[in-house]
């Protein structure tokens, strides 16, 4: 399952009630994994759009699933 393009937030996504949990947390990861790259490419001077804030509210939706707890903002 892919997130890209359909959503712009990792609370949109939490609230996707179309996804299982199983499913969030595989899209999270990938979210997670594609922001930790961008992150490396911009340290060796490629440049990328990211936001390490931004990679902190993916790693907050992937504890709170993790725990079995919902989401806070």
């Amino acid at each position: 399952m892919a997130y890209t393009g359909k959503y712009k937030t990792p609370t949109e996504l939490m609230g996707d009630e179309g996804l299982s949990r199983d499913d969030k947390i595989e899209m999270l990861e990938q979210w997670r994994d594609d922001k930790e790259a961008l992150m490396r490419a911009a340290d060796e001077g490629m440049g990328g759009d990211f936001r390490a804030d931004f990679l902190k509210k993916i790693e907050k939706a992937l504890a709170s699933l993790k725990e079995g707890s919902p989401e806070q903002d």
